[in-house]
């Protein structure tokens, strides 16, 4: 039945995007064939309307010297007629109320580019307000460099909202209707893995989900209170097989696969509550709350057959599986604001979140093995039969509390504090028949403190300066891990001198990661150090010139310890480099009133590990171990490369209501360490506004 209305959704939506665009284009017909009795600049009014329309349609060449699929998964710009903006408003300029009050439709990049956009509003004063917004997006992914070139996809996907809300001016009642979709389809490549070898395979993506919403608003007794009821459903229907007998990765052993097939279908679906409430009480204490319920279910299941030879050179007439599992999951999240205005310059908020959710699931998994020896003579049929159970409770609660102070016009300060407790409890167990079960018990509790304090300082009239700072510990994800140790600090600055404005920013993150290895016996962990600085100019002299020009510089090092996958599981050290330098600069001018002129100027440049070499020839420290000198386990990486791209744009008003644009844009990618991906575009275009 969902899949039933989730289409008939896409389709209603399509139909009246067609329609309103069809009204949108004949209206412009319509317009341009007749003579406007009014001065020019007045609107054009038609049954009670204001009319506003525009639609700017051309044409874009391509011309690509290089890698294509790198410039492709980039970039994605393609040959054709692109519709590169249109829009179209109503508004009722009656007093009386129609069912069409406004109206809106505004579209860009329909065509040729990597993705688009559509959005309609519609409303009637006091009556209803309609919302939708549609994308689509073309993904294309090949790169040499990522997985052997072994994981690409080609797929589109569409995304869309739609939102009704009835009566939405009204304080004590409103209703809430709203719909959402996103689907992925398209071909692509994976890599699939057994007998010590990998090999790739065809993928064909399905993916779509779709949510249902509906709620109510409205005060009572003085608060504002809204109870929305929600269900998603998702579903994965994905196939993976082989086109043609592989060898696989592994070139050096006998493995060779004549035929594989996976199929994955997941099925799952989410029904969800919220509760909100807010109120300021004698304009001193404002109260916010939050409350949601939700309950998700997933059935999934997989199949998978392989044939040919195994590393053993045994043959494999069939090696089959069939692996099922279902999951529930009930969470409670909830939300408690208080903020306390002590005087007009003091303020105090607390924020108190608790999070409580349960995961209880299991699968089983059955799998066939049917082979041949060298020689041809059968061998014992292989039977499996494993399942496993998990029970996972999961508590968190979460305190800030901040001030705020207002020192003087000039000068404040922001601080506060941040406390998470969570606690885990895991129970279930793993059982491959005939063996008894093996029952697993695990709980764990954590803490986390963070300090947090800012100021905003105004010096002078045209002189403003920010900082804020967050120190402490974050809570892992991964349970048997140790608590995130960071440090970010930010620091903002604004100088305003008449048409000049200067903007200043500086970014510092410093995460540290400790931990301790089981399979090595020694500290275990990684390093994050991160710095951004950046800084922009705009100058704007007269409404017919205007300049913006800035530059960004991030600097980042990471460096985590590795387990060499040798006999001896040895240690070593994983780096990378960031050193990447972004400038740009923005011209727009109008040298004539039927004339305007854009150009850009943009450049990439990520020097990365510099002239380092591959094995690290200084100590690390991670924890409380030094790696020994240039060791090969010892692993440097980066990705230095540079990008340039220039354009520019010569728009002509040849009529009152028609723009001629000319544009060009040019691309210019390289790589440090190889050429394979390198590549130059030229996408000349021209357009017409109507």
């Amino acid at each position: 039945m969902f899949d039933k209305n989730y289409k008939m959704t896409r389709l209603t939506c399509r139909i009246l995007f067609i329609a309103l665009g069809l009204f949108a284009i004949g209206g412009l017909t319509a317009f341009a064939q007749t003579p406007s009795s009014t001065p020019a600049g007045d609107d054009t009014t038609f049954d009670g309307y204001k009319v506003t329309s525009s639609i700017e349609i051309g044409i874009r060449s391509v011309d690509i010297n290089g890698s294509e699929n790198k410039f492709r998964s980039d970039l994605n710009y393609r040959n054709g007629v692109r519709l590169f903006d249109s829009s179209f408003s109503l508004d009722n300029t009656e007093g009386r109320r129609r069912f069409v009050d406004k109206l809106i439709v505004n579209t860009s990049g329909w065509g040729a580019d990597r993705s688009g956009y559509a959005f309609v509003n519609a409303e009637s004063a006091g009556l209803y307000k309609f919302n939708g917004n549609f994308r689509r997006i073309s993904l294309f992914s090949n790169l040499n460099n990522h997985a052997l070139n072994q994981h690409n996809a080609n797929t589109n996907r569409d995304l869309g909202d739609l939102d009704l809300t009835v009566y939405p001016m009204g304080d004590k009642f409103r209703l809430n209707f709203g719909a959402s979709y996103n689907v992925q389809k398209g071909p692509g490549t994976w890599t699939a893995r057994a007998y010590r070898d990998d090999w790739p395979v065809s993928v064909n993506n399905n993916t779509n989900a779709k949510d249902f919403r509906v709620g109510i608003e409205g005060n009572l007794l003085g608060f504002n209170l809204g109870l929305t009821q929600g269900y998603r459903g998702f579903r994965e229907r994905s196939s993976y097989f082989l086109e043609s007998p592989t060898i696989g990765n592994n070139t050096t052993d006998t493995t060779v696969i004549s035929s594989f097939m996976r199929q994955f279908p997941i099925e799952g679906s989410s029904y969800f509550t919220m509760f909100n409430a807010q109120r300021t009480f004698a304009k001193r204490v404002d109260f916010t709350a939050r409350v949601i319920y939700s309950l998700t279910t997933t059935k999934s299941s997989m199949i998978e057959e392989i044939m040919g030879r195994d590393n053993n050179n045994n043959y494999v007439d069939l090696d089959r599986f069939e692996i099922s599992g279902d999951t529930v999951r009930p969470q409670t999240r909830g939300d408690l604001g208080l903020t306390f205005f002590v005087t007009n310059d003091f303020k105090i908020s607390n924020t108190f979140s608790f999070d409580k959710f349960g995961i209880d699931g299991g699968e089983n998994l059955y799998e066939q093995l049917i082979r041949r020896n060298a020689a041809g003579n059968p061998l014992a049929t292989s039977l499996t039969f494993s399942s496993g159970y998990r029970v996972t409770d999961f508590r968190r609660y979460t305190n800030t509390i901040e001030g705020d102070y207002q020192i003087k016009n000039w000068v404040g300060v922001h601080f506060g504090y941040r406390y998470t407790s969570r606690r885990v409890e895991l129970a279930g167990y793993d059982q491959r028949l005939p063996s008894a079960p093996t029952f697993i018990a695990e709980e764990e509790d954590n803490q986390t403190h963070t300090l947090i304090a800012g100021m905003k300082i105004k010096p002078a009239k045209f002189w403003v300066l920010f900082w804020d700072l967050e120190h402490g510990s974050a809570d892992n994800v991964f349970t048997r891990v140790e608590n995130y140790k960071f440090t970010n600090f930010r620091v903002r600055t604004r100088l305003t001198f008449d048409k000049v404005i200067f903007n200043f920013s500086g970014i510092s993150k410093d995460n540290t990661n400790p931990t301790r290895s089981d399979i090595l016996g020694v500290d275990f962990g990684a390093i994050t150090k991160s710095r951004v600085f950046s800084g922009n100019v705009d100058w704007n002299p007269i409404p017919e010139f205007a300049f913006s020009s800035g530059y960004t510089y991030t600097h980042q090092t990471s460096s985590a310890s590795i387990a060499i996958n040798t006999p001896t599981r040895t240690q070593g050290i994983s780096q990378f480099f960031v050193r990447d330098h972004y400038f740009f600069a923005d011209v727009t001018a109008r040298p004539h009133k039927r004339v305007s002129f854009y150009a850009s100027y943009r450049i990439n440049k990520d020097l990365g590990q510099g002239d380092r070499p591959l094995t690290d020839p200084y100590p690390i420290l991670i924890g409380n171990t030094t790696t020994p000198l240039l060791q090969p386990q010892n692993i440097i990486a980066s990705y230095p490369m540079d990008f340039i791209s220039p354009e520019f744009r010569v728009s002509f008003r040849l009529t009152r209501n028609i723009d001629w644009n000319v544009g060009y844009q040019y691309y210019d990618y390289s790589e440090k360490y190889q050429t394979l991906q390198d590549y130059r575009a030229h996408l000349p275009y021209t357009s017409l506004r109507i």
